[in-house]
């Protein structure tokens, strides 16, 4: 699946916070004025009620609370209250539960009751809810439904609850002017957060634009640093390169071995998986292997007959002194090791510490054997190089004794590739 692009994600996802934001904003407004404002019209009804209901029951038990109530004053009294307020009728309830008024038309029914509420107004808390009421219509006419309000007002005497009045108001009076105000508010909401949404889109249309531009600018620059860096790496290995060379420069008799014995070894390192960070290492030590022979007198490098042990064992530090002449160098620090050990021998017995086993890196290895095999088949003063079959005679002979079995074993498989740098 396709990802979408940021500044798209951005005006989607903004849009929709925007947009959610707002209802959430006007719903939250809508029902605040809308309890503010049954709580105004609960207080004017309690006001309005409260002297017509008092002058009206009279309370001839005390004791057991039992009322009386003039019903013919009291509707006439209630009418002008009921068309100022828009009132569509009451029930006023004694302490046991029970209607002793009532103006409500049987036609009208209302659809919610909750004793809750009557019993919170005997407790002289004055409380409403919105529910549906309905008109019914004669037979064939469907009844009209409408939402109305239920307010609980209680009435006191004496300083306790003596009866509730329940009244029910048209809820419409109410919504008409929510609506009003909330279309009012919600467009300019709907206003201030389209600007804002506008606003930020330019400035995500002007970053994105901005950072098009730089993002152009770093794949330029990218490109000329790659070049710039491919440069260095050729003209780095050339250095290199050139250094193997005047090192085996002093032997005319081995010249380009450094640079055989590297490709050789790059060959077997990569039918060994290595990666091509590591087969980089593994070229580099092979090209530097014998950079210590810069610290050998030319007379024992090039000395025609057989060396003495004195001159035998001056020939053995060349490795360490490569590590030396070389560790001052950071990019070099990876490779010491390498050359170090590379005269080492896996059963033992080798230069210039005698490890042996796993002990001698893997890379050291490799070279050991390319080493070995470009020895034996370049010409010397005092013999002619052997012939391919031969080295890889001798180099299966030593297995396991001079030479790593996993290392000579890549050798028998690739052998025609390496027959190539002779």
């Amino acid at each position: 699946m396709k990802k979408m692009p940021l500044h798209k994600s951005f005006a989607i996802y903004s849009f929709l916070a925007a947009l959610i934001s707002a209802l959430l904003l006007v719903y939250a407004i809508n029902k605040h004025m809308e309890n503010d404002y049954i709580e105004y019209i609960e207080e004017i009804t309690y006001l309005s009620l409260n002297n017509i209901i008092e002058d009206e029951i009279k309370l001839t038990d005390t004791e057991n609370l039992i009322i009386e109530v003039n019903s013919k004053n009291l509707d006439s009294k209630l009418e002008s209250v009921f068309e100022n307020y828009n009132i569509i009728g009451i029930r006023i309830w004694n302490i046991e539960g029970e209607v002793f008024y009532s103006n409500m038309k049987d036609s009208i029914e209302i659809k919610y009751k909750d004793d809750k509420n009557l019993r919170q107004a005997f407790s002289n808390v004055s409380n409403s809810v919105i529910t549906k009421g309905v008109i019914n219509k004669e037979a064939n006419n469907k009844n009209k439904k409408f939402k109305v309000i239920k307010m609980y007002i209680p009435f006191i005497q004496n300083n306790k609850v003596i009866s509730v009045s329940e009244v029910i108001k048209s809820y419409e009076d109410i919504g008409v002017h929510i609506r009003t105000i909330t279309k009012i508010i919600a467009s300019i909401i709907f206003l201030g957060l389209l600007i804002l949404y506008l606003f930020l889109m330019k400035v995500m249309y002007n970053t994105s634009k901005k950072l098009f531009y730089q993002n152009q600018c770093l794949m330029k620059n990218s490109k000329e640093l790659r070049g710039a860096y491919s440069k260095l790496q050729k003209s780095y290995k050339n250095t290199i390169i050139t250094l193997s060379n005047a090192i085996d420069a002093r032997d005319p008799y081995t010249a380009g071995h450094s640079k055989r014995v590297a490709k050789i070894s790059v060959e077997i390192g990569k039918n060994m998986t290595f990666s091509n960070k590591d087969l980089e290492s593994l070229e580099l030590a092979a090209l530097l292997h014998d950079v210590g022979k810069i610290g050998i007198s030319d007379a024992i490098l090039n000395k025609p007959g057989k060396l003495t042990e004195d001159e035998f064992n001056k020939i053995k530090e060349h490795p360490e002194i490569g590590v030396n002449i070389l560790k001052d160098i950071e990019s070099f620090q990876n490779i010491l090791q390498i050359i170090k050990f590379h005269h080492e021998r896996i059963a033992g017995g080798g230069y210039p510490l005698g490890i042996k086993g796993n002990e001698i890196p893997l890379e050291s290895r490799i070279i050991a054997v390319a080493d070995a095999y470009d020895a034996m088949t370049s010409d010397r003063t005092y013999r002619k190089g052997l012939p391919h079959n031969v080295a890889i005679e001798e180099l299966t002979k030593y297995r396991n004794i001079q030479f790593d079995k996993d290392v000579v074993d890549t050798v028998l498989k690739i052998e025609d590739k390496i027959k190539r740098f002779l």
